[in-house]
């Protein structure tokens, strides 16, 4: 009989053992997928868009390349902010604020670049406050896509609004990059013909340069 006790209570013991294990493994298979889920949401191109960081490189040096050195860059759809880790690394140190309602990215981002900390505003850019303002205000493909809860307005009327608070918050000019008609499934397909006529009406000072991309364009206005 007590042979018999013996073996039932190592045989629960054992049972109990391969039970925390599992758990154990469980909880550490849970922790690893969180800290990958947090690594790629802090260093991945395609968190923000992008196939690769070649190709979002490419694309942020498209748009800097109206900018000239030295100029301020308030960021509008900023994700991150990577524009300024490439602006730091090819063009040198650069006065940057970005502004984003994407609160996971605008996280990521102060974790994955401190000095931007104060920098990387959490906020829908239509209430950016007005004191907020640079030399230039970019938008690198954050009006090709939606992400906003607004039913009312439609796509060229909200592109439109947008560019409005970009020009208010420049104090040399705005950069954007639009998709249009060849642009790939599920991206907004701008006319460039009717936002040029729609800016220059309201601005005057605007250039639709089309050799950046076959399947879109970037609007430049200068102040």
């Amino acid at each position: 009989m007590l042979n018999k006790l013996k073996k039932m209570i190592t045989k629960q013991e054992t049972e109990t053992l391969v039970q925390e294990e599992k758990l154990e493994q469980i909880v550490s298979d849970d922790s690893l997928q969180e800290n990958a889920d947090i690594t790629y949401l802090q260093y991945s191109a395609e968190a923000v868009g992008y196939g690769n960081r070649e190709l979002q490189w490419s694309v942020y040096r498209t748009a800097l390349h109206y900018i000239p050195i030295g100029d301020s860059i308030l960021d509008f759809g900023c994700g991150r902010g990577d524009l300024y880790s490439m602006h730091l690394s090819e063009r040198g140190e650069v006065e940057y604020v970005g502004v984003d309602m994407n609160e996971p990215l605008i996280n990521a981002g102060k974790e994955v670049y401190p000095i931007l900390k104060e920098d990387l505003i959490l906020k829908d850019w239509f209430k950016l406050p007005k004191d907020v303002s640079k030399d230039w205000c970019v938008n690198v493909g954050s009006c090709n896509l939606r992400y906003d809860a607004d039913t009312v307005r439609d796509d060229f009327k909200y592109l439109c609004d947008t560019i409005d608070v970009m020009y208010d918050r420049a104090n040399k000019g705005i950069v954007l990059l639009l998709t249009s008609w060849n642009a790939p499934e599920g991206l907004i397909q701008h006319d460039p013909g009717k936002i040029l006529n729609w800016c220059q009406k309201k601005y005057g000072n605007v250039v639709v340069d089309h050799t950046v991309s076959q399947d879109g364009f970037c609007l430049i206005i200068k102040k």
